[in-house]
């Protein structure tokens, strides 16, 4: 029987979930090389975002009541079954912390231990890198970490951020390069005191923050653009009132989006999601949901993050850091999300299967 032209073999291979093409390897050399190589990679996870297939919801454990604390869950997004343990980089038992995924970027997790450092993860391959650990020398200052993880597009290269709140001892880990390097203060400031993940999106990393010596508890959207390594303010919606603060920037349909929480201590128990669907552009913001703790049905309304669309488009999945619900945008109503053998608190978060490698290229 005559082979198969590479290029046809190539495109029935990119379909295939990464668990049987972990599998394929075996079956030749030359598949072997193919499903290896760093472009076959790129082919496979491109077919995946225009198919939205092997799209995946992790779920970060919170407390060890119930199950084993160095585990983490992945579960179908789309149909929320097939639940499934992933052994987390870092074990439990490390000095009495636990370690906390923020950021999620083409199929790789980032994953934080306060003592052990940082690691990529991507759990589809069950591969792990652990970066170097920062040195005294590294951090000028005491504060709360902040952190972030992103793609740089123009220098295909998969980059960590960890700074201070105060904006200073801003350090970049380059995977292409295995290394931290220091860049320019943050002239902004990061409300501290409450988890601050960070949304990729259009090669940037994106947080609330405030003007420096201007603590409000997040009054603007900041940016750290990948490629040039530069902070960028986003511009806002306009809103008249200013008894109000930005929570939880987050994606939602490859479009930026944030909370906004009153403050006027008159009406504290709701908040409202926007969403900018034209990227750096002022006047798309949009308002899409006016959210009440009744409604959505999550206890600390205050810490509720937009996760996804449901397939449909109808439904938002939200995240209040210990509960997930769906909120249905036509009856405006919400559900805790209930998943069999899921264990009873947990964080979520949106990853797609990807052969992208944690390995460092120059290695």
């Amino acid at each position: 029987m005559a082979a198969f032209p590479t290029d046809v073999i190539t495109d029935i291979l990119c379909m295939l979930p990464v668990k049987a093409l972990t599998r394929f390897r075996f079956v030749s050399k030359s598949w072997d090389s193919l499903i290896k190589d760093s472009n076959f990679a790129k082919l496979h996870l491109h077919r995946t975002f225009k198919t939205n297939n092997n799209v995946k919801l992790v779920l970060d454990t919170l407390t060890a009541d119930d199950i084993d604390d160095d585990k983490a869950y992945s579960v179908d997004f789309n149909s929320l079954v097939n639940l499934e343990q992933l052994p987390r980089p870092f074990p439990s038992g490390r000095s009495g912390f636990s370690s906390r995924i923020f950021g999620s970027c083409n199929g790789l997790l980032a994953v934080y231990h306060v003592e052990a450092g940082i690691a990529l993860w991507n759990p589809s391959t069950r591969t792990c890198h652990y970066l170097p650990k920062l040195t005294m020398e590294d951090v000028v200052e005491r504060d709360h970490d902040v952190l972030g993880f992103g793609y740089d597009v123009f220098g295909d290269d998969y980059k960590v951020v960890q700074m201070k709140a105060s904006g200073k001892s801003v350090m970049i880990y380059s995977l292409k390069t295995d290394s931290w390097k220091r860049i320019k203060d943050c002239p902004y400031q990061i409300p501290y005191g409450e988890r601050q993940d960070c949304a990729y999106l259009n090669g940037s990393l994106h947080w609330v923050g405030d003007e420096k010596d201007r603590y409000f508890g997040g009054r603007l959207i900041l940016g750290l653009d990948l490629g040039v390594e530069e902070f960028l303010q986003v511009p806002e919606p306009d809103i008249s009132s200013r008894n109000f603060r930005y929570k939880n920037v987050g994606v939602l349909g490859g479009s930026l989006c944030v909370f906004r929480e009153y403050t006027n201590c008159y009406d504290e128990d709701h908040i409202i999601l926007w969403v900018m669907k034209e990227y750096g552009v002022k006047e798309s913001w949009t308002q899409l949901i006016y959210l009440s703790r009744e409604e959505c049905r999550l206890t600390n309304i205050f810490y509720t993050r937009a996760i996804a669309y449901c397939r449909r488009g109808d439904r938002i999945l939200l995240d209040d850091g210990g509960q997930t619900a769906w909120f249905d945008l036509e009856k405006q109503t919400g559900r805790i999300l209930s998943i069999a053998g899921a264990p009873r608190r947990f964080s979520a978060m949106i990853f797609v299967e990807s052969l992208v490698s944690v390995v460092p290229i120059h290695h």
